[in-house]
């Protein structure tokens, strides 16, 4: 049974993979790069607070409300890494 299971996490290993990490998302970055998607559904494991005042429908997935659609968050040409501000 160990066998098994060893062989399927190897064969899918988005499947093991945690959670992504909101950690770094503020609410200001949320707004800016995330809510034009996430109108409807927001994504997993994000902070209630960042959410406050916005009012995404329950139980709405985002797989469920756009199948096939890759979260932009993750490319860096859409949303390049913010600029250190100078000193």
């Amino acid at each position: 049974m160990r066998a098994l299971a060893l062989a399927l996490l190897l064969l899918f290993p988005g499947a093991a993979q945690a959670q992504e990490d909101h950690s770094g998302l503020t609410r200001a970055k949320y707004v800016r790069g995330c809510l034009m998607c996430h109108n409807r559904a927001a994504p997993e494991g994000i902070s209630p607070a960042i959410l406050t005042g916005l009012y995404p429908e329950r139980g709405l997935t985002p797989a469920v409300a756009m199948p096939g659609l890759t979260c932009w968050r993750r490319c860096a040409t859409c949303f390049p890494p913010e600029r250190k501000p100078a000193r």
